[in-house]
């Protein structure tokens, strides 16, 4: 309990969210049900409510097992690479050392502003090629929060919520 807790607002949302779909999908189909007696509509719902119960199982036991890691920083750069499916974003975390990260292009980022990312911890060894290690990868990341983290990382902009 105490892990859940202490685990970011945005992961916990996420949580929520993925529940809250399924429940919503499973109950829409429930009613289009009974007006309309759609047994595959009913039958669909229920493998998409399946799914989300699931995914959002696994997030949980992520959150409860502390299996993430998180990169806090502020943006630097954001490159986004033509015919590519991610982009590439470079943090400068407190001790002034630079990370990059490869994300995926709808993960919205500014230059000059702080974030805190949620990655799952994962022993993959990095294969040499950036297009190989980002598609492998995509499933690692958990979501981000635009605001300041608690160990007081500063912007150029003090207003950091979107």
């Amino acid at each position: 309990m105490e892990q859940w807790l202490n685990a970011p607002f945005t992961l916990r949302l996420k949580v929520f969210l993925f529940l809250f779909t399924g429940i919503g999908i499973l109950l829409m189909a429930a009613i289009a049900f009974f007006i309309s007696r759609d047994r595959l509509l009913l039958v669909l719902s229920g493998i998409i409510f399946g799914c989300c119960l699931l995914r959002g199982t696994g997030l949980l036991l992520v959150i409860l097992r502390g299996d993430y890691e998180t990169i806090t920083g502020v943006c630097t750069a954001v490159a986004r690479q033509p015919l590519r499916r991610y982009q590439k974003i470079e943090l400068t975390d407190s001790q002034g050392a630079a990370v990059i990260l490869l994300l995926g292009r709808q993960v919205k980022i500014k230059p000059d502003r702080a974030y805190c990312f949620y990655f799952r911890k994962a022993s993959r060894p990095s294969l040499g090629s950036e297009y190989l290690d980002a598609s492998l990868s995509t499933d690692l990341f958990l979501g981000y929060d635009s605001g300041l983290p608690d160990n007081g990382l500063e912007s150029k902009y003090p207003d950091t919520a979107e």
